[in-house]
């Protein structure tokens, strides 16, 4: 996730771990935040950062079993969750312009899906709340 802070163009990353790094520190992911997040964010946003690093693992599926005439999924067997290579880094859903959404609206399927779950989200951060952020910093 991005947003300058402390002087870096990112606040949290999530990193899956070369087979070198599995083997010093039996760890599959690393999910980074840098210092100043934690020293000035909010506790309900620095839980949103944490959770969308979380959100960048994602484990392989292994068979799927789909009905011929619907296309719906019947069954999904996943891959062995104890292997490294059954587990990857999920990109973003969206990522598009404003300007691109302004002159064609919602054109593509994860943009569909992404208005969606901003629709029925039970609280958005509003402009205010962002200068109300700004404004601490400034104040520090």
């Amino acid at each position: 996730m991005s947003g300058m802070t402390g002087g870096v163009d990112w606040t949290g990353k999530c990193k899956k771990c070369t087979s070198f790094e599995r083997f010093l520190t039996k760890m599959t992911f690393h999910i980074f935040i840098i210092e100043p997040a934690f020293e000035r964010w909010p506790m309900e946003k620095l839980k949103a950062l944490v959770d969308h690093e979380l959100c960048h693992i994602q484990r392989n599926t292994g068979m799927v079993i789909t009905d011929p005439n619907t296309g719906r999924i019947l069954k999904k067997e996943w891959a062995d969750k104890d292997d490294p290579d059954s587990w990857h880094i999920r990109e973003h859903d969206v990522e598009e312009f404003s300007d691109i959404i302004h002159r064609h609206g919602l054109w593509e399927h994860g943009i569909e899906k992404f208005a969606e779950a901003v629709r029925e989200a039970e609280y958005q951060m509003t402009i205010y709340d962002a200068e109300g952020e700004r404004e601490m910093k400034l104040v520090k």
